[in-house]
């Protein structure tokens, strides 16, 4: 049986608004997922959290948070 990757909320502000996703890890790749789309990235010397809003604001930018 696959233990499922614990999940945890991300939240930033862009111009007023909230945005709002989830992100967990899995082996070494960082996954930010929102009701819009998902963004992914290798993790290395950064603190998970602040990676994934990095991530989240990026999705923001793109309209897919």
């Amino acid at each position: 049986m696959t233990k499922e990757p614990q999940r945890h909320r991300v939240s930033c502000e862009i111009d007023g608004k909230a945005h709002k996703g989830n992100y967990w890890i899995a082996g070494k790749i960082l996954v930010v997922s929102t009701a819009k789309g998902g963004k992914s990235t290798q993790l290395g010397p950064h603190a998970p959290g602040a990676l994934a809003e990095r991530l989240l604001r990026q999705l923001a930018e793109q309209g897919r948070a």
